[in-house]
């Protein structure tokens, strides 16, 4: 029986290629913030909202899905 070695593995939520890098970790961070940007674009088009009330949308959002885990 032989084992195959993985091209990345998570570990604590994080994703680590073969290497030890944390490129694809990176990737899959800013697309989950990418997404959830996307995801309030008519919050941010919005003039009915000031800029510091679109800010904190923004890093309770936002920001919060690019950190996650990365305390460690």
């Amino acid at each position: 029986m032989t084992l195959e070695e993985p091209e990345y593995f998570k570990y604590l939520g994080n994703i680590i290629d073969e290497q030890g890098g944390s490129d694809a970790d990176v990737k899959a961070r800013i697309g989950k913030a990418r997404t959830t940007f996307l995801k309030l674009k008519n919050i941010c088009n919005s003039k009915q909202l000031s800029t510091n009330i679109k800010v904190t949308i923004f890093n309770m959002n936002v920001k919060t899905v690019i950190l996650h885990g990365t305390e460690t």
